[in-house]
């Protein structure tokens, strides 16, 4: 019997349990509470690709089982700190329905007057107001919206067996790359999306081309294939990127380190711009 839709997530699914191994290696396995500490923040870079399983989990379920998919989700939660349902609202019904209406959408990098957040100021709206963010979605959606609260209050329940046994440890591995997953989901949502276009889909994303970058976040730098068709599967993001790559303006494809300084022109324009339309 089958319990994975697609192959390919024999990957997600396996890196998932990889971090899950570590994590609880660092809770039980390292006595010191400082060294535990160093080793989670030295993990984190790896661990942050847990986001990437996180996201297409909520696009496409990976398992044929729904237990076992809110299984896998709260797994998932105590990587990134999302739990089941959060990302469906959020992200699926509160971002992909709205990127191109800053007005509406949850990540929020653009300002009522229409300038562009600077990326301290989107990260601190996005991490502390990502609770609020989601209850405002969720209120539009009151039967999502229960399940999440329900699912929530089931994966804390690990978390307070965790606690219980040692408060200190589970906040240093647990709770602290929670809430720097959280950072994290913004910094890249700003990235992708801050001082671009909002009348084009084409135009709306900025896609990272590395092939090292796609191999290792699950091809999460065809950003623009992702929002055309959210639901296609991970795996297949570079065939559907190459079909479009070519309607995709040139400065929103590059590598990792191009679309950060891609970002910073775009909202240097994109502030100029504003304060032009403004004074007339």
């Amino acid at each position: 019997m089958r319990l994975i839709r697609h192959r390919a997530d024999r990957w997600t699914v396996g890196f998932t349990a990889a971090v899950l191994a570590v994590q609880l290696a660092l809770f039980f396995a390292v006595d010191r509470l400082w060294l535990a500490a160093l080793l989670v923040l030295l993990f984190q870079p790896v661990q942050a690709v847990a986001i990437a399983c996180n996201h297409y989990q909520h696009h496409r379920p990976v398992f044929f089982s729904t237990p076992a998919n809110r299984f896998y989700e709260l797994v998932l939660f105590l990587q990134t700190g999302m739990p089941p349902y959060l990302i469906t609202l959020h992200h699926n019904l509160g971002h992909h329905r709205h990127y191109l209406e800053p007005e509406h959408d949850t990540l929020a990098w653009q300002r009522p007057d229409g300038t562009p957040r600077g990326l301290a100021e989107c990260l601190w709206r996005n991490t502390v107001g990502h609770l609020t963010g989601t209850v405002r979605v969720g209120r539009r959606f009151p039967k999502i919206y229960r399940r999440l609260k329900m699912w929530t209050a089931v994966g804390c329940l690990p978390l307070a067996v965790l606690a219980w046994l040692d408060p200190a440890r589970t906040a240093v591995v647990f709770l602290l790359p929670m809430t720097l997953a959280l950072a994290n989901v913004a910094r890249l949502g700003y990235l992708q999306h801050a001082g671009l276009g909002l009348d084009d889909h084409l135009s709306a994303s900025r896609n990272v081309e590395s092939r090292l970058y796609n191999l290792v976040t699950f091809n999460s730098g065809y950003h623009t294939a992702h929002h055309l068709k959210p639901g296609v599967h991970w795996s297949e993001l570079p065939r559907l990127h190459r079909e479009i790559r070519g309607a995709i303006p040139p400065p929103l494809r590059g590598d990792g380190g191009s679309a950060w300084r891609a970002t910073q022109e775009s909202v240097a324009a994109a502030t100029a711009g504003a304060g032009t339309a403004a004074s007339r």
